[in-house]
């Protein structure tokens, strides 16, 4: 237990020091590291791991990036507690889901595997739905031009939600199979369940953008002139609600991308055992 907080402490100071979290974003960070690293040291290797990939990631080109999404996207690149907890918060559940079955007797071997890779499989479902999001986004922003609004069917400015690039739609494809894989590398789950979980991957960052474009949260400022997702503008202007759900914003959509990415891992493992 002490080997798991003070891994997991170290690095998300490390990442509050570096500006890839802010303070509050860190410590929700910490206990989602403690409970990876309880879980195995699989799940917390792959944690990190996921982590580091996407702040390199998000360094690359972060001046050109905030450029172009500059007074749309509602935060910046320091990831708050809400953003850690609605890209995390299903793996965390799931690492402590695995603790917990682990105590449970009269379980046969046969079931007990079964349940760990099908509880596996949905952790990294849902990390992994959440990195496919995130490097679509990255990389779509950085060299995917203009992208199009699937609800508009329109070109909209860089960084609106429910809008894809080429650059963007390939990035996420990439993502969901860079990390189904690295996790298969690191043991977190077999390496004949890892197409599944790519595949779950992707599904969770298109239903992410499917929920962007008709029901998260849309917002304008009557200022600037212009559609944003923040609910009180660079400008300091309080944008107005133009559609969408009130309550379903970027970090909604995104818990509901990871959720997405988690039932569908964890369906296919328990319909198909390996």
């Amino acid at each position: 237990m002490s080997t798991a907080v003070a891994v997991a402490g170290i690095i998300a100071l490390g990442a509050w020091r570096s500006k890839s979290l802010t303070q509050n974003g860190a410590f929700a960070a910490f206990a989602v590291g403690v409970l990876a690293m309880r879980a195995g040291w699989a799940w917390g290797a792959f944690l990190v791991a996921w982590f580091a990939i996407a702040a390199l990631i998000s360094r690359v080109g972060r001046r050109v990036k905030a450029a172009r999404m500059f007074g749309v996207v509602a935060k910046g690149a320091e990831r708050d507690a809400r953003q850690v907890l609605a890209n995390g918060g299903v793996f965390a559940f799931c690492a402590m889901l695995t603790l917990i079955v682990a105590q449970i007797d009269g379980f046969s071997i046969e079931t007990h595997r079964l349940v760990d890779i099908g509880v596996a499989a949905a952790a990294t479902g849902a990390l992994a739905a959440a990195g496919a999001d995130t490097w679509a986004t990255e990389f779509g922003t950085l060299i995917g031009g203009t992208p199009w609004s699937l609800r508009e069917r329109r070109r909209v400015p860089v960084g609106t939600s429910g809008a894809l690039s080429v650059a963007g739609t390939l990035a996420a494809i990439a993502g969901g199979i860079v990390l189904a894989a690295l996790a298969a590398t690191l043991h977190m789950i077999p390496f004949t369940v890892a197409p599944a979980v790519a595949l779950s991957a992707v599904a969770g960052a298109f239903t992410d953008s499917l929920l962007g474009a008709w029901w998260q949260d849309r917002r304008w400022c009557p200022h600037c002139v212009m559609h944003t997702e923040q609910v009180q503008h660079v400008c300091g202007t309080r944008t107005e609600c133009t559609g969408g759900i009130g309550v379903l914003d970027n970090d909604a959509v995104n818990f509901l991308c990871t959720l997405v990415g988690a039932a569908l891992a964890a369906a296919t493992v328990f319909t198909h055992p390996r």
